[in-house]
């Protein structure tokens, strides 16, 4: 693939690469999302997280690093960005075998 630029998001971490090959544009995004999901898993692994959260009527269910929510676009066709909390709650429960490690909570959601 012959690179024509790349763009950095500080804030996200994510890369963009943007390219060509076979006179197709090709447009990569990465990011390194194995700092923020093993902070994910210490805190599904913590059932203290969990109650301190309800005893304050907020729970956090979830975390989708942005790579994530575009592999749901391109893979699955599930807009992240536009969904309702209730919609994305049911996409990431009917495909658990395959999104399941976003949840922040082992209990229900």
């Amino acid at each position: 693939m012959r690179i024509h630029g790349r763009e950095f998001d500080a804030l996200t971490g994510t890369e963009t690469v943007y390219g060509s090959e076979d006179g197709k544009m090709i447009v990569k995004t990465m990011q390194d999302v194995e700092p923020s999901l093993d902070a994910l898993r210490e805190r599904r692994n913590d059932p203290q997280f969990a109650k301190d959260g309800i005893k304050r009527n907020f729970q956090f269910c979830v975390h989708i690093p942005d790579s994530v929510g575009m592999k749901m676009r391109t893979e699955d066709g599930f807009d992240m960005w536009t969904a309702s909390a209730k919609e994305l709650r049911e996409f990431i429960v009917k495909r658990r075998d395959k999104y399941g490690y976003l949840f922040a909570t082992a209990g229900k959601v």
